[in-house]
């Protein structure tokens, strides 16, 4: 008789799910509470690490109570065997490590606190490779100059893995871009420029697979040995600009001193002769002036004809009279122009007066120097 055939299980409909978004300061919290408490070592758990390390003994054994034993049969456990291991009494060579041990061991089993986490250590043992804890007690112990080593060593690891890292980083943007230009041809879409290929190709040929000369103790070495080649030229160039700075120094020591010598010259005031000066005339009103009477029979062209007589006599006596400018005269005009300046009643007048020169005389000299 044969068992009946059992039909397919029917499952039953599934049922849409919802996503549920949390906001990220949940998960934060949630991420939080699935990490497992962790515990902080503290100093005292380093030196019980390092007792029970260096004894390789169980520490009731070493008293020679049991495990249960309460702390007068531990304090009398102790009373009894320092008698024995003190070195006063004890010749052996290892007498203060084995005294110095019993202490250490009893300080721990005396307190209940510590005998706690002793315990623990019995039954869970110390800290193995997985834990941070063992790699740091390793470090603890080590010198300086172990630590210098390590530190090198872990360095020149770095170092090589960031130059691998590198070379392979270009390998994979070269085949990317090669894999999009075999793609370009294949579709015989736009044409390749040839100078790209080349460029691309020369890349390619270019990267090289890190060596061993890569490595930092290499890299250092070289630059070294470049540094040692070199130090010539440097401490040529740096004599030559030790050279120039000392000769801009003193260059600039003279200067100041020369300054210096010429502060007192300058300040001291030049005696200035004082010109008599002239007085102003005096100019009479018109009313007493003499006024040329002119014959109210003659005629216009007349009149004209005598006025350019009197203007070709006047000007040829200026020229006769005025004498050459000496560079006294330009300097005195300077200063006048100076002590007059622009917008002064009679500007010119008192100008050539100050000069004992006319004011067409100066006027020309104006118009000559500065255009005016």
């Amino acid at each position: 008789m044969t068992a009946p055939r059992a039909g397919r299980a029917r499952l039953p409909p599934r049922r849409g799910l919802r996503r549920v978004q949390f906001p990220p300061p949940l998960l934060l919290l949630l991420l939080l509470a699935a990490v497992g408490p962790a515990r902080g070592w503290e100093s005292g758990d380093l030196e019980l690490f390092d007792l029970v390390e260096e004894v390789q003994l169980n520490f009731y054994q070493f008293l020679g109570v049991q495990q249960d034993a309460s702390s007068a049969d531990i304090r009398k456990a102790y009373r009894k065997l320092s008698l024995t291991l003190h070195p006063d009494k004890n010749k052996d060579e290892n007498a203060e490590t084995q005294f110095r041990q019993l202490v250490a061991i009893y300080e721990v089993l005396k307190d209940d606190e510590r005998r706690q986490r002793y315990d623990d250590i019995l039954i869970n043992g110390l800290p193995d490779w997985r834990q941070p804890l063992f790699y740091y007690r390793r470090v603890r112990k080590m010198s300086n100059a172990e630590l210098a080593l390590l530190l090198f060593i872990i360095l020149t690891v770095g170092h090589y893995a960031v130059v691998w890292s590198i070379y392979l980083e270009k390998q994979l943007d070269e085949l990317l871009s090669r894999k999009k230009r075999e793609k370009k041809k294949k579709t015989g879409g736009k044409t390749v420029d040839v100078s790209k290929l080349g460029a691309s190709e020369k890349n390619e040929r270019l990267l090289t697979k890190p060596q061993w000369h890569d490595l930092l103790p290499c890299k250092l070495g070289i630059w070294f040995c470049l540094t040692l080649k070199a130090l010539p030229h440097l401490i040529q160039d740096a004599g030559q600009f030790y050279a120039k700075y000392k000769e801009t120094r003193l260059k600039e020591k003279e200067d100041a001193l020369t300054r210096a010598e010429l502060e007192p010259l300058q300040k001291q005031k030049k005696v200035k002769v004082k010109k008599p000066k002239p007085e102003f005339p005096v100019y009479t009103p018109l009313e007493s002036a003499y006024i040329q009477s002119y014959d109210h029979g003659t005629s216009i062209e007349e009149i004209e004809e005598q006025m350019d007589d009197w203007l070709e006599n006047r000007t040829r006596t200026q020229k006769k009279q005025a004498p050459e400018w000496t560079e006294e005269d330009l300097s005195q005009l300077t200063r006048s122009m100076v002590k007059f300046p622009g917008g002064t009643p009679g500007r010119w007048e008192k100008i050539a007066h100050e000069l004992g020169r006319s004011v067409t005389d100066v006027s020309s000299l104006r118009f000559a120097l500065y255009g005016e």
